[in-house]
Protein backbone atom coordinates (compact mmCIF):
# COMPACT_ATOMS: atom_id res chain seq x y z
CA UNK A 1 0.00 0.00 0.00
CA UNK A 2 1.06 3.28 -0.84
CA UNK A 3 1.33 6.22 1.67
CA UNK A 4 2.15 10.22 1.54
CA UNK A 5 5.05 10.89 4.14
CA UNK A 6 7.08 13.69 5.02
CA UNK A 7 9.81 14.67 7.31
CA UNK A 8 9.12 17.63 9.78
CA UNK A 9 9.63 19.47 12.83
CA UNK A 10 6.21 19.99 14.78
CA UNK A 11 5.61 23.35 16.18
CA UNK A 12 3.35 22.59 19.14
CA UNK A 13 5.00 25.62 21.62
CA UNK A 14 1.31 26.72 22.32
CA UNK A 15 2.51 30.71 22.22
CA UNK A 16 4.20 30.16 19.04
CA UNK A 17 0.73 28.27 18.06
CA UNK A 18 -1.05 31.24 18.97
CA UNK A 19 1.05 34.05 17.72
CA UNK A 20 0.68 32.23 13.99
CA UNK A 21 -2.82 31.62 14.32
CA UNK A 22 -3.09 35.61 15.39
CA UNK A 23 -1.26 36.28 11.74
CA UNK A 24 -3.88 33.86 9.59
CA UNK A 25 -6.74 35.86 11.76
CA UNK A 26 -5.20 39.29 10.65
CA UNK A 27 -4.52 38.02 7.05
CA UNK A 28 -8.30 36.10 6.62
CA UNK A 29 -9.73 39.79 7.74
CA UNK A 30 -8.08 41.02 4.50
CA UNK A 31 -10.50 38.65 2.50
CA UNK A 32 -7.85 36.81 0.56
CA UNK A 33 -8.84 33.40 -1.29
CA UNK A 34 -6.53 31.11 0.55
CA UNK A 35 -6.62 28.02 2.45
CA UNK A 36 -5.15 28.03 6.11
CA UNK A 37 -2.86 25.36 7.62
CA UNK A 38 -4.79 24.14 10.80
CA UNK A 39 -2.60 24.96 13.67
CA UNK A 40 -2.22 21.23 14.94
CA UNK A 41 -0.53 21.03 11.30
CA UNK A 42 2.10 23.51 11.78
CA UNK A 43 5.81 22.41 10.98
CA UNK A 44 8.84 22.52 9.11
CA UNK A 45 9.07 20.18 6.43
CA UNK A 46 12.31 19.18 5.94
CA UNK A 47 11.91 16.61 3.31
CA UNK A 48 8.63 15.47 1.38
CA UNK A 49 9.15 11.75 0.43
CA UNK A 50 5.94 12.00 -1.81
CA UNK A 51 3.96 8.20 -2.04
CA UNK A 52 5.76 5.80 -1.02
CA UNK A 53 5.72 1.81 -0.18
CA UNK A 54 4.27 1.39 3.48
CA UNK A 55 6.42 -1.30 3.52
CA UNK A 56 9.04 1.15 3.54
CA UNK A 57 8.75 2.50 6.90
CA UNK A 58 11.25 0.27 9.04
CA UNK A 59 13.72 1.07 6.48
CA UNK A 60 13.58 5.06 6.55
CA UNK A 61 13.26 4.52 10.39
CA UNK A 62 16.30 2.75 10.74
CA UNK A 63 18.15 5.53 8.44
CA UNK A 64 17.04 8.19 10.39
CA UNK A 65 17.46 7.16 13.49
CA UNK A 66 21.17 6.53 13.22
CA UNK A 67 21.38 10.74 12.62
CA UNK A 68 23.10 12.42 15.10
CA UNK A 69 22.46 15.92 15.89
CA UNK A 70 22.12 17.94 18.97
CA UNK A 71 19.31 19.65 20.79
CA UNK A 72 18.53 23.49 19.08
CA UNK A 73 16.55 26.01 19.12
CA UNK A 74 14.73 28.35 16.33
CA UNK A 75 13.14 32.11 16.88
CA UNK A 76 10.71 31.97 14.06
CA UNK A 77 10.03 35.37 12.48
CA UNK A 78 9.61 36.89 9.39
CA UNK A 79 7.02 36.31 6.75
CA UNK A 80 7.52 35.84 2.89
CA UNK A 81 5.86 34.48 0.53
CA UNK A 82 6.70 31.90 -2.46
CA UNK A 83 7.62 31.99 -5.14
CA UNK A 84 7.74 35.92 -5.08
CA UNK A 85 5.58 38.97 -4.16
CA UNK A 86 4.21 39.25 -7.47
CA UNK A 87 2.98 35.56 -7.83
CA UNK A 88 2.22 34.53 -4.21
CA UNK A 89 1.47 31.40 -4.09
CA UNK A 90 2.37 30.24 -0.35
CA UNK A 91 2.83 32.64 2.65
CA UNK A 92 5.16 31.03 5.23
CA UNK A 93 7.05 32.70 8.63
CA UNK A 94 10.83 31.78 8.62
CA UNK A 95 13.56 31.26 11.06
CA UNK A 96 15.06 34.15 12.25
CA UNK A 97 17.74 32.54 14.11
CA UNK A 98 18.51 29.21 14.49
CA UNK A 99 17.67 28.50 10.49
CA UNK A 100 21.31 27.15 10.61
CA UNK A 101 20.71 24.07 12.35
CA UNK A 102 17.06 23.16 10.41
CA UNK A 103 19.70 23.49 7.44
CA UNK A 104 21.53 21.13 8.86
CA UNK A 105 19.45 18.74 9.79
CA UNK A 106 17.53 18.55 6.33
CA UNK A 107 20.90 18.20 4.65
CA UNK A 108 21.22 14.98 7.15
CA UNK A 109 18.27 13.40 6.85
CA UNK A 110 18.61 13.98 2.53
CA UNK A 111 22.15 12.33 2.69
CA UNK A 112 20.31 9.44 5.04
CA UNK A 113 17.42 9.16 3.03
CA UNK A 114 20.04 9.09 -0.41
CA UNK A 115 20.99 5.93 0.84
CA UNK A 116 17.75 4.38 0.47
CA UNK A 117 17.81 5.85 -3.37
CA UNK A 118 15.46 8.82 -2.29
CA UNK A 119 16.29 11.22 -4.72
CA UNK A 120 18.78 14.18 -3.45
CA UNK A 121 16.66 17.77 -3.00
CA UNK A 122 17.65 19.30 -6.30
CA UNK A 123 17.36 23.36 -4.67
CA UNK A 124 19.03 24.56 -1.37
CA UNK A 125 16.86 23.81 1.82
CA UNK A 126 15.40 27.51 2.89
CA UNK A 127 13.71 26.99 6.14
CA UNK A 128 10.09 28.04 5.81
CA UNK A 129 7.28 27.00 7.74
CA UNK A 130 3.82 27.39 5.86
CA UNK A 131 0.84 29.01 7.44
CA UNK A 132 -1.40 29.32 4.11
CA UNK A 133 -1.73 28.54 -0.27
CA UNK A 134 -2.97 31.42 -1.27
CA UNK A 135 -5.42 30.16 -4.53
CA UNK A 136 -6.08 33.72 -6.03
CA UNK A 137 -5.04 37.17 -6.72
CA UNK A 138 -7.57 38.30 -4.75
CA UNK A 139 -6.78 41.78 -2.75
CA UNK A 140 -3.21 40.81 -3.69
CA UNK A 141 -2.21 44.84 -3.06
CA UNK A 142 -3.70 43.80 0.51
CA UNK A 143 -1.46 40.89 1.08
CA UNK A 144 1.52 42.55 -0.65
CA UNK A 145 1.17 45.52 1.81
CA UNK A 146 0.78 43.40 5.12
CA UNK A 147 3.61 41.17 4.13
CA UNK A 148 6.14 43.73 3.76
CA UNK A 149 4.58 45.61 6.60
CA UNK A 150 5.16 42.49 8.69
CA UNK A 151 8.45 41.09 7.25
CA UNK A 152 10.57 41.37 10.28
CA UNK A 153 7.67 40.45 12.51
CA UNK A 154 8.73 38.35 16.20
CA UNK A 155 7.01 35.24 16.43
CA UNK A 156 8.56 33.30 19.12
CA UNK A 157 11.32 30.37 19.84
CA UNK A 158 10.90 26.88 20.02
CA UNK A 159 13.37 24.22 21.47
CA UNK A 160 13.80 20.99 18.78
CA UNK A 161 14.16 18.57 20.55
CA UNK A 162 13.14 15.80 17.81
CA UNK A 163 12.12 15.59 14.68
CA UNK A 164 9.31 13.16 12.76
CA UNK A 165 8.53 10.70 10.16
CA UNK A 166 5.09 12.09 8.96
CA UNK A 167 1.62 10.10 6.91
CA UNK A 168 -0.23 12.94 5.41
CA UNK A 169 -4.09 11.74 4.37
CA UNK A 170 -5.30 14.10 2.35
CA UNK A 171 -9.23 15.15 2.60
CA UNK A 172 -11.86 17.54 0.81
CA UNK A 173 -11.49 19.78 4.87
CA UNK A 174 -7.62 19.63 4.77
CA UNK A 175 -4.83 17.32 5.29
CA UNK A 176 -4.62 15.07 8.55
CA UNK A 177 -1.23 14.32 9.88
CA UNK A 178 -0.27 11.27 11.50
CA UNK A 179 3.30 10.65 13.49
CA UNK A 180 4.80 7.42 12.10
CA UNK A 181 8.21 7.74 14.01
CA UNK A 182 9.47 10.13 16.27
CA UNK A 183 13.83 10.70 16.20
CA UNK A 184 15.21 12.72 19.45
CA UNK A 185 17.95 14.65 19.32
CA UNK A 186 20.74 14.64 21.92
CA UNK A 187 20.40 17.06 24.90
CA UNK A 188 22.55 20.51 23.96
Amino acid sequence: MSIRTFISIDIEEPLVVGKIVSIQESLKELGIDAKFVEPQNLHYTLKFLGNINEGLINEISDVLSGITAKSFEVEIGGIGSFPNLRRINVIWVGAKTGGEHLVSLAKQVDDALSKLRFPREARPFTPHLTICRVKSSRNKEKIVKFLLDNQDIKIGKIKVTEFRLKKSTLTPKGPIYETLASFKLEES
